[in-house]
Parts: C-alpha cells; sequence; structure tokens
C-alpha cells in the first residue's frame, strides 16, 4: 500500500500545483487561463471600444474643467490653472453649478485633479509643463468646512496643504513640453495615501508614485506604458477598480481613452501588476478634450472635457459624459471569484457552430452577448435554455450575467 499511497500523493501535489499555477483569469481575455490559480498581470484584451453618452453641457465657469469627483454625496469639479483659487459644486445631469467654493489665500498655480477619501476633498495643484515647478503640492478641504450657500469661503486655517516633489528628479531647470515627464493630471487617496500618475509627453507613459507624508517626498512604486496622456484618474466606491483617462495626440485627429486596472496583487499598490484594458471612447473631436473622471457607482463613472476651439470657434463644448464598465470588470473581482462564477451557470458546447444550451443553478433576471471589441449586440430579459446563434460570424463572444462573463468561440 505504501508505494500506492506515495504515487497518490504525488498525483495530488502535481494537481494541486496545477490548478494553482499563474496566469491570466479573466474570461475575457484572448490569454485566458482556466486554471490560473492567481493573476500574473499577463491578460490581453481585444481592442474595445466604446462610446460614452453625452449628459450635459457644463456651465460655462467650467471651461476648462479639470477635476471630477463626488464626495459627501454631491460632485465637485474644478478649472486648472486659467482660473482662481476655487471650486464648485456640479450636478453632473444638467451641468448646472449650484455652489462656488473659494479657498482664502490658496493659489491655483495649477490644479488638474481632484479626489476624495472620507470627509475631505483633495486638490491637486501638480501641473506641471515645463519640468521646473517646486511648489507642487495636495490641498486638503474637510468637507464640514463647507457651507450650503451659493458662495462659500474655505478660510486658510481651515484647509491645510501636503507639499511634495519627486524622488527622482534632481534638474529643476525648464523642458520644452514635449521632452516634459513630470507633468501630472491624475490623482486617486487609497487607503489615506495619495498616489500620482503623470502625465508624460516625452515619453507617453505614466510613472505611479505614492506621496511620502513624513518627508514630503512622491516615492516611485511602478510605471507602465499607457501609450497616451494620462489626464484623470478615479477609485471606484469598492476600491476594485481604478480608471485612468486619457488622450492620445499623434493621431491626425486625436483619439481619447482609458484604462481600466483591477486584480492588483492584494495588499500591495501594484495596480499595474493586475488587469489592464483599454478602452477606446472616440475622436477628440466628437468626445473632447477629456481631463478627469469620477466614479458614480462600483462600475459607472462620469468623465467631463474642456471646451475645444479653433479659431475662436467652439469645436466642442465642455460637457460631462456616461460611462458604464460593468461588461468588462464584474462587481466580484479576482481570479478565484472569478472561477466560482461558473459553477452557478454554463453554456455548452464551446466552441460551438449554431446552438448554445445554458444549465442554471439560479436564474438571473437577464443576459448580454458581446462581441469581441466589447460591443452588446444581443440582450434577452429572460434567461433561454438555448439560443441559435447559427447566423452569427466566426469568432469570440462573451456573454455577461450579471457580474459573471464567459467566453465562447463561434466556428
Amino acid at each position: 500500500m505504501k508505494p500506492l499511497l506515495t504515487a497518490f500523493f504525488l498525483l495530488l501535489g502535481y494537481t494541486t500545483q496545477l490548478h494553482a499555477q499563474p496566469g491570466c483569469p479573466d474570461p475575457q481575455a484572448l490569454n485566458y487561463n482556466a486554471v490560473a490559480g492567481s493573476n500574473d498581470g499577463s491578460c490581453v484584451y481585444p481592442v474595445t471600444s466604446y462610446s460614452p453618452t453625452l449628459k450635459a453641457k457644463l456651465n460655462g465657469d467650467l471651461k476648462e474643467v479639470s477635476g471630477l469627483t463626488q464626495a459627501g454625496g454631491r460632485w465637485w469639479a474644478h478649472n486648472d490653472s486659467g482660473d482662481n483659487e476655487k471650486f464648485y459644486r456640479v450636478n453632473p445631469e444638467n451641468g448646472n453649478l449650484p455652489q462656488l467654493i473659494e479657498l482664502k489665500n490658496a493659489k491655483n498655480r495649477d490644479w488638474e485633479d481632484i479626489a476624495a477619501s472620507g470627509d475631505t476633498l483633495y486638490i491637486g495643484d501638480f501641473g506641471n509643463n515645463s519640468n521646473n515647478r517646486q511648489n507642487l503640492g495636495v490641498y486638503l478641504v474637510p468637507l464640514a468646512e463647507i457651507g450650503n450657500s451659493g458662495n462659500e469661503t474655505v478660510q486658510e486655517f481651515e484647509w491645510s496643504f501636503l507639499p511634495f516633489s519627486y524622488t527622482d528628479q534632481t534638474n529643476y531647470s525648464p523642458q520644452p513640453e514635449d521632452s516634459s515627464v513630470y507633468d501630472c493630471e491624475a490623482m486617486v487617496v487609497r487607503n489615506g495615501q495619495v498616489h500620482l500618475f503623470t502625465k508624460s509627453r516625452k515619453n507617453y507613459n505614466t510613472v505611479h508614485y505614492v506621496v511620502n507624508p513624513s518627508n514630503n517626498a512622491a516615492e516611485i512604486v511602478e510605471s507602465f506604458n499607457s501609450n497616451g496622456l494620462i489626464t484623470g484618474a478615479s477609485l471606484s466606491p469598492d476600491g476594485k477598480l481604478i480608471a485612468l483617462v486619457g488622450y492620445d495626440l499623434r493621431p491626425f485627429i486625436p483619439t481619447v481613452f482609458c484604462w481600466l486596472l483591477w486584480d492588483w496583487p492584494a495588499g500591495t499598490d501594484l495596480f499595474f501588476a493586475g488587469n489592464k484594458r483599454r478602452i477606446e471612447l472616440g475622436a477628440a473631436l466628437q468626445v473632447g478634450q477629456v481631463e478627469s473622471i469620477g466614479f458614480n457607482g462600483n462600475r459607472t463613472a462620469y468623465i467631463s472635457n474642456e471646451r475645444t476651439t479653433f479659431n475662436g470657434i467652439t469645436i466642442v463644448d465642455e460637457s460631462i459624459w456616461s460611462l458604464d464598465f460593468n461588461a468588462w470588470v464584474p462587481m466580484s473581482v479576482g481570479a478565484t471569484q472569478v472561477g466560482n462564477a461558473a459553477d452557478t451557470w454554463t453554456c455548452s458546447p464551446n466552441p460551438f457552430s449554431d446552438r448554445l444550451d445554458f444549465q442554471w443553478m439560479e436564474k438571473p433576471t437577464g443576459i448580454r452577448l458581446l462581441n469581441a471589441q466589447g460591443v452588446e449586440i444581443l440582450r434577452f430579459d429572460e434567461t433561454p435554455e438555448h439560443l441559435d446563434l447559427g447566423y452569427l460570424p466566426a469568432g469570440v463572444y462573451y456573454f455577461v450575467v450579471g457580474g459573471s462573463v464567459r467566453r465562447v468561440v463561434k466556428r
């Protein structure tokens, strides 16, 4: 019996290692690994295009809107250096500005993003087009210091300022804009720490820094080839998804995009070590120069764009748009949770030619079918027992049921 037991435990150990191997656990990825027990950040996704929904034209006082966030059940926004030391409460559904707030004796050298954590707003004065600023920092504004009148002033003793400098910057001489690497327009606050994502016109990548308040140092965490200029960031309310928006000026017609980051290693700030999916949002001549993003739900968000003009003619109005990320990022993220989702429903055969059969442990309220670009092509309010899909072109498709996703291949 001993040799048999030894062989059994060796086989058990091999099987455990097989199912614990690192890889890509996302069924939507082109390189999905069904037995991946941990996410190694290797997921590769198809080109994904999405058209944001226009919600409202913004009040003209926010024609250079550069930051947008939700805090205390309200929305807040600000302009960049073209405005004074003030920000606004904004209604993203109609673009109205019911409140103006001034920071007494502050300075808007180049405000570029706004974030929130708990009962505090964080306003980033870190725009640095020429790489020569030595007065970078973040304003902290307690929500409790903002009253309810149409015009409010937060006194100097009521707000605070967190200065910082980049630990790897030693040269502060002015640089041409196309050589800048220490400009920054994107920030999130997570677990009480300020995280920055730079905008590099030289490399079209982004570097992730975290600000150490004990020594006012912005310390490098990681970098990522964003293939574009990052202009805004937001963290979902559940803390599981980060969205980075930006634009690419290199095409003849500039384009707008959003990077979704999720399922990074637990207990770390290595956001780029998890899943990274780029969503193309269209041409800047349609969506505008997008400068900010703010989550209004765990998988939904608003973006805002500055006014775009040419020879005094407005091409794109300052506006707010809505986005829905549910098709790409489930409410429960992580390799283990994705695997468990497969136990609640199945579809077969896969690959299929004509008919797909479904088995449901608990019937959800609906099901959606997306093509390889993430575009919805079918939606059913009732869950089917089978579908005849022989008319579809051969390729990869995704069924989305609640927060779970199933990748299928049509022959």
